[in-house]
């Protein structure tokens, strides 16, 4: 979507800060329904940890104006496309990352993925 807006003269820099200050928004509004939530995982977390992925539907209207359409708390992982794959395991190497999971830098042979050890 960004490089064909890029394509038509369009710079997507204000409309991201558009996207990420509406879903700020958003998470603000339900923040003591989020925390309550939080706090019954930690006490029964016995390493007082977790993380929730949550997903955005976003629309721009034909001025770029963000609306948010749903959220998701439990967004499907699932992918039936190359492109819907290649979104969402980004979103799981992102999703990884910021909890402190790196990824190994020895890569796997596909020879070994699905195949009994």
């Amino acid at each position: 979507m960004q490089s064909h807006f890029e394509k038509l003269g369009i710079n997507m820099q204000p409309v991201w800060e558009r996207i990420y200050d509406s879903i700020i928004k958003a998470i603000i509004s339900v923040e003591h329904h989020l925390f309550a939530g939080i706090k019954k995982i930690q006490n029964s977390n016995a390493r007082g940890s977790c993380f929730e992925l949550y997903g955005f539907d976003v629309l721009l209207d034909s001025f770029f104006k963000p609306h948010i359409l749903e959220v998701n708390f439990a967004p499907s992982l699932s992918a039936d496309s190359p492109l819907d794959y290649h979104i969402k395991s980004n979103l799981l190497v992102d999703t990884l990352n910021l909890i402190g999971i790196k990824k190994n830098p020895k890569k796997r042979s596909n020879k070994t993925i699905g195949t009994n050890m």
